[in-house]
């Protein structure tokens, strides 16, 4: 969650520049796919002999697990309460390549000065493909809310990847 409001409020500093995103009138909403290029749906993967695998792996689930959760509670707790490092940690490679940690830094910070404590969720539901998901979450704050955020699983965990 980049929050987008306080990216808006500090015009200077454009973690969002670059994505391909849309926006609705109140939160920017990422546009990527769902599925990668070599989806289990692809003629070229292996998935794709067997069509009980390929409609099993091809098919979004509901939730995506307790981990999926769990990462998307730690990530808005650091960025909500400041621990810049933390959330850093929590972005996906290709998220953390192209925002530095100095640029990141100052956005948790702002984050902070605005909100200060970890909210609670209020709602959640994520729709897992693979190791792509879409996770929309809400807030007391509605501000903060997010809608289809996408999340990737690298190396056996959920990290970020709204950039």
């Amino acid at each position: 969650m980049q929050f987008k409001i306080i990216l808006t409020s500090l015009a200077a500093i454009s973690l969002i520049s670059g994505c391909g995103a849309k926006s609705d009138g109140n939160i920017s909403t990422p546009m990527a796919p769902l599925a990668s290029p070599a989806s289990p749906a692809s003629p070229a993967s292996p998935a794709a002999a067997s069509p009980a695998a390929a409609t099993s792996a091809a098919t979004p689930t509901a939730e995506g697990g307790d981990d999926l959760k769990t990462a998307v509670r730690a990530y808005s707790d650091a960025f909500l309460t400041g621990k810049a490092t933390k959330a850093y940690k929590l972005l996906s490679v290709r998220c953390q390549k192209r925002t530095s940690l100095s640029e990141f830094t100052g956005i948790v910070t702002a984050a902070k000065g605005l909100y200060g404590s970890a909210l609670p969720l209020e709602t959640y539901s994520a729709k897992v493909s693979g190791d792509l998901a879409r996770v929309t979450y809400t807030y007391s704050v509605k501000a903060i809310n997010q809608d289809s955020e996408p999340w990737t699983r690298e190396a056996g965990n959920w990290h970020q990847d709204d950039c």
